[in-house]
């Protein structure tokens, strides 16, 4: 038998602020770095709100895309400043 349990408002906001944060606070896959703050993630802001879902037995909702995987390994391309070369780009590491 499965026991309900419910969370009162003030656990409900405390879970809607983390669940916020987190989502801005998130750790790139292509740089590891925390996209808001710029610290080495998971920063430590991170850190608080994924505790606060420990706290309460929860897991937060995860987004999609939201690390950015498709930036790893990827390069900046920067057009070339010589004009007689045209349109050609090259890598710029």
């Amino acid at each position: 038998m499965a026991a309900t349990i419910y969370l009162s408002a003030a656990a409900i906001d405390q879970l809607t602020a983390a669940q916020r944060t987190l989502a801005e606070h998130v750790t790139s896959s292509a740089t590891g770095y925390c996209l808001r703050c710029r610290l080495v993630g998971p920063c430590p802001t991170n850190e608080q709100a994924a505790a606060t879902f420990t706290g309460y037995g929860r897991l937060p909702r995860r987004t999609p895309g939201a690390t950015r995987p498709q930036l790893i390994n990827a390069r900046r391309l920067t057009a070339s400043p010589d004009p007689a070369a045209g349109l050609t780009r090259r890598y710029q590491p």
